[in-house]
C-alpha cells in the first residue's frame, strides 16, 4: 500500500522496548507509525500527522494517557484509541469508557493481539467494547453488574470515574435489580477511600428506632435491651463509604436526623449527651422517583438537595435489551464455566422477556436454567420464568 494511503497510528510510550514491539506489530499489518515519548511530543505530533489510531501508555513521563486522549478528544481528533497500563485501575479504565471509541489493554499485550484490535478499531462503525474494560478488574473489586453495552449506563460509570475523588453526596436511582449498589461500590473503589470501609445499611429493612440504633449506635442502657455501648454503622463507615440503600423509605423523622448528619458531618448515638463526629462519604439510592416524592410532601426538599449534588439514574434491563445477552452469558460462565453455553433460541427466549426484576431475575433464571439443563447447552425449554408447575 502506498505510504500517503496507509492508515497512520501515533504510538505513544516511553518504554523503548515496548514501543518498538507496538510499532513494528501495526506497521505489519499496514500502519504507518509516529512516535512520541512523552505526552508533550504526543501533542505535537497529533496535530502534525493526524493519525488514524492512538496507542497511549497510561502512564507517561509528563502526563496521563487516559487524560492527553481527553485532552486531543477536545482538540477534534476523533481517532480511536488503544490504553495501555500495567497497572489497571477502576478509575481509569471507566475515564478510558467515556473516551468512546477506545480500547483498555493491560500489559503484557501480545503483539497480535494490538494489532488485531487495532485493524478491528479502524473498521466502521467502531466498537466501544466493555469486556476488556471490567475482566481485569471484576476479580479484583467483584464488579460482576458494571459492564454494560448501553450508552446511558456507560455515561453512568464514566460520570462516576469523574466525580468519585469528591466527598460529594451522591443519589442513585433506578428500579429495584439494576445495580445500583455495584454502581455505588464502583464510585467507592474509584475514589481516594478505596482502601477504607464500604458500609451498606437499607433503609426499609428496620422500623424507625431501630433504623436509628443501626445508623447511628447507642449508649449502654439508651433502651431496655441496651446492655453496651454499640457504634453504629455510620462510625463504621469513618474515613470510607456509607450506602444508604432504599433513603426513600425513611420516615420523616428519620429524613430530619440524616438531614442534620449531612449538615454538620455529626450525629448524637441514642442516648448521648455529645457529638460524634465522622468523615464518611455518603452514596443513597433509591427504587423511587425522589423528586416526585418531595411533591407529593412524603420526602423532604431539603434533604433530596443534599443528597443529590450528584444524580443518577440507571435504567431497567427492558430499557436496554443489548444488555439480556451480555449478562445472561457473564452469569453462565460465572455459575457453570467456560464449558456451558446458551442456544441462539435460549438467547431469544430471555430477549423477548421484559424483565421486571431486571439484573437480579435475569441472574436468578440463568442459574435455575443451568441447574435444569440436561446437557452442555441451556435450551428455551430449561428456561422458566415462572414457579415450576404454574405454567
Amino acid at each position: 500500500m502506498p505510504a500517503a494511503r496507509r492508515p497512520k497510528a501515533l504510538v505513544v510510550e516511553d518504554d523503548a522496548a515496548w514501543r518498538k514491539t507496538a510499532s513494528s506489530a501495526l506497521s505489519d499489518v499496514g500502519f504507518a507509525i509516529q512516535e512520541a515519548t512523552s505526552a508533550g511530543e504526543a501533542r505535537n505530533k497529533a496535530s502534525e500527522c493526524r493519525p488514524n489510531l492512538l496507542v497511549v501508555d497510561h502512564k507517561l513521563p509528563d502526563g496521563d494517557g487516559v487524560r492527553l486522549v481527553g485532552e486531543l478528544r477536545v482538540r477534534g481528533l476523533e481517532a480511536p484509541a488503544m490504553i495501555v497500563t500495567s497497572t489497571p485501575s477502576v478509575g481509569s479504565a471507566v475515564q478510558a469508557l467515556g473516551l468512546a471509541p477506545s480500547e483498555y489493554l493491560v500489559k503484557p499485550v501480545p503483539p497480535t493481539h494490538l494489532a488485531a484490535r487495532a485493524k478491528e478499531l479502524l473498521d466502521p462503525p467502531p466498537v466501544v467494547g466493555c469486556e476488556f474494560l471490567w475482566e481485569s478488574l471484576r476479580a479484583k473489586y467483584g464488579f460482576d453488574h458494571v459492564f454494560s453495552n448501553h450508552p446511558l449506563v456507560q455515561r453512568c460509570y464514566s460520570a462516576a470515574a469523574r466525580v468519585a475523588d469528591s466527598s460529594v453526596p451522591v443519589l442513585i436511582e433506578g428500579e429495584t435489580g439494576v445495580g445500583k449498589e455495584y454502581l455505588a461500590k464502583a464510585i467507592h473503589y474509584m475514589s481516594g477511600r478505596a482502601n477504607q470501609s464500604f458500609v451498606a445499611i437499607n433503609c426499609a429493612a428496620s422500623p424507625e428506632a431501630l433504623l436509628e440504633s443501626e445508623l447511628f449506635g447507642h449508649e449502654k442502657g439508651a433502651f431496655t435491651s441496651a446492655s453496651a455501648q454499640k457504634r453504629g454503622l455510620a462510625e463504621e463507615a469513618h474515613l470510607g463509604t456509607l450506602f444508604l440503600d432504599e433513603v426513600g423509605e425513611m420516615s420523616p423523622l428519620m429524613q430530619v436526623k440524616l438531614l442534620r448528619f449531612l449538615e454538620e458531618g455529626a450525629f448524637r448515638r441514642l442516648g448521648a449527651t455529645s457529638l460524634t463526629q465522622v468523615d464518611v462519604r455518603i452514596v443513597a439510592a433509591t427504587n423511587k422517583n425522589l423528586l416526585e416524592e418531595v411533591a407529593a410532601g412524603r420526602f423532604r426538599e431539603d434533604l433530596y438537595y443534599r443528597l443529590a449534588v450528584v444524580a443518577f439514574y440507571l435504567p431497567p434491563l427492558r430499557a436496554r435489551p443489548e444488555d439480556v445477552e451480555l449478562f445472561a452469558r457473564s452469569f453462565v460462565v460465572r455459575e457453570a464455566g467456560e464449558g456451558v453455553e446458551l442456544s441462539v433460541a435460549a438467547l431469544e427466549k430471555l430477549a423477548a422477556h421484559d424483565w421486571p426484576g431486571n439484573l437480579r431475575e435475569l441472574h436468578n433464571v440463568v442459574r435455575r436454567a443451568i441447574l435444569l439443563r440436561r446437557g452442555q447447552t441451556i435450551t428455551p425449554d430449561d428456561i422458566c420464568f415462572d414457579p415450576i408447575g404454574r405454567k
